[in-house]
């Protein structure tokens, strides 16, 4: 969507737009305000941002425009370049910049039917381009920080309604998830008594219980994320309280510092016998340092986070023993604020055999930029907004069915 002088002010009125979305959120937004929508191509789909305009070609590449962001005593060397994508000071506004995306259906192209999209080559970009956003930002290029530009472009990316986590988190196959606000950390870690003879360790017999204990990712006054545990540690059945320690070790996750990343890195999907280490969280001043430990940790599945060598100091904690993480969501069901697995699809969250009268009946709200909400548009009945994943903060609302009236 290259931006004519006519349109200049589109994106100045949309922040407008977004301001005043935040004075009554749970109202409906009125239908002339831009929107996330979800786009059809070929057999697939692409959930649009609200900055894609609705007449703007799936083949055509992407231009957005944000005015008065740009710092004027760095902007000279505040641009970085990696394949489609590309930021530079606007040529019409010294203190504006353009950013470039690839076009939708290129890049759908390069998505669809790969299991591990980070070997193809403008996945590849992108990876550098972040890193090179966040290298900018770092510097100081850009003058509203309450804005990270980095993660505003990966939320601008056209993605399939089955991708949304790498939109909010920066997730794929085989990566960390960046933890931010509206993730809540589960750790369960279960117990096993010595093996007698003829016993199988950890098995069935050998069981004695599990240990629950809840984190909260949030930001502090300096926008820098910590980890805040939610009640105490639950042990099952309770008399394990007084038997086991290995659980006390885990609450020591929230005595991390404040970093301004925060990722948890997923050990594997399937920890095999011989490995201890089941997940980390790492902690750094920037995306770049978070980057290379995960790199590392991947290259080399038997080493301990910390250590890892990196430039610059590193915040790590290994999660060690018969032990999962896992991440929870918050988002609104029907108006009501509640918590759901990771991997949850609107499909998931709706009464089962609900049929088209629920479907007609679907509205979803999404953040977007900083943090205002955004209707998802869809054409009435289309099934493919079911197969959305839910991601931190989004409201969805459907009709519920009416009690049949009694017979007499």
């Amino acid at each position: 969507m290259q931006l004519n002088p006519a349109r200049s002010s589109f994106f100045a009125l949309l922040f407008a737009a977004m301001a005043c979305a935040g004075c009554s959120a749970k109202k409906p937004i009125a239908p002339n305000v831009p929107a996330f929508r979800l786009a059809s191509f070929n057999d697939d789909s692409l959930l649009l941002t609200p900055l894609i305009s609705e007449d703007h070609s799936i083949g055509a590449p992407i231009t957005l425009t944000l005015p008065g962001r740009l710092h004027p005593s760095v902007n000279s060397h505040c641009s970085a370049e990696s394949g489609p994508f590309c930021i530079e000071q606007a040529k019409n506004d010294p203190s504006s910049i353009n950013i470039s995306l690839p076009a939708p259906e290129k890049w759908l192209d390069d998505l669809e039917g790969r299991t591990e999209p980070e070997s193809h080559e403008e996945v590849e970009a992108l990876d550098a381009f972040l890193l090179d956003l966040d290298r900018l930002e770092q510097a100081g290029c850009f003058t509203d920080t309450s804005l990270s530009i980095r993660d505003f472009v990966l939320q601008s990316i056209p993605m399939r309604p089955q991708d949304s986590y790498y939109n909010a988190y920066g997730y794929r196959l085989g990566r960390g998830v960046d933890l931010k606000p509206g993730i809540r950390l589960k750790i369960e870690r279960a117990y096993f008594r010595a093996a007698m003879a003829g016993e199988e360790d950890r098995s069935a017999k050998t069981f004695l219980g599990l240990s629950t204990v809840l984190f909260d990712v949030e930001l502090d006054g300096d926008h820098n994320t910590r980890l805040r545990q939610v009640g105490d540690i639950k042990y099952s059945p309770e008399s394990l309280a007084s038997t086991v320690t290995e659980g006390s070790r885990d609450l020591e996750l929230a005595n991390l510092p404040s970093e301004p990343r925060y990722r948890l890195y997923f050990y594997t999907d399937l920890v095999a016998e011989k490995h201890t280490r089941s997940a980390a969280v790492i902690g750094a001043t920037s995306l770049g340092q978070v980057d290379e430990v995960d790199r590392k940790l991947r290259a080399n599945r038997e080493q301990d986070c910390k250590t890892v060598e990196v430039p610059g100091a590193v915040t790590c904690f290994a999660f060690f023993g018969f032990v999962t993480v896992s991440s929870q969501i918050s988002v609104e069901l029907n108006g009501k604020t509640t918590f759901i697995e990771w991997g949850t699809r609107v499909d998931d969250v709706l009464p089962k055999n609900s049929g088209a009268r629920i479907l007609h009946s679907l509205s979803l709200q999404r953040r977007y930029g900083p943090g205002k909400y955004y209707d998802v548009r869809f054409k009435p009945g289309d099934s493919n907004i079911l197969s959305l994943w839910l991601v931190g903060g989004d409201r969805l609302t459907w009709l519920k069915s009416r009690p049949k009236p009694a017979s007499h």
